[in-house]
């Protein structure tokens, strides 16, 4: 009936909330809009592959990896943590 062992769960980690991924798509879109198709493309769908799978600590990181690289800017990077932020929630 009751569980035996409570340690057992899942850890939480802060991934995007999918109750509200229209918006969170939206949003990095226009974040995104100053960049090429082909390299828009590519940020926009390993950010929203990464926030919803891995989490928003990975996901800034690999952000951040992307301005060390030179293709988004220091302001883009900020935008889009602070996006993630903003959309984000516990989940296991």
């Amino acid at each position: 009936m009751f569980r035996k062992d409570s340690r057992s769960r899942t850890k939480r980690v802060r991934k995007l909330d999918m109750n509200r991924v229209k918006d969170f798509k939206w949003e990095l879109d226009q974040i995104l809009k100053e960049l090429p198709e082909s390299v828009k493309g590519n940020i926009k769908g390993s950010v929203y592959a990464k926030a919803s799978k891995l989490g928003i600590k990975e996901t800034k990181e690999f952000i951040i990896q992307k301005e060390k690289e030179g293709i988004i800017s220091e302001e883009m990077g900020r935008k889009i943590v602070k996006l993630l932020y903003r959309y984000a929630r516990y989940r296991s």
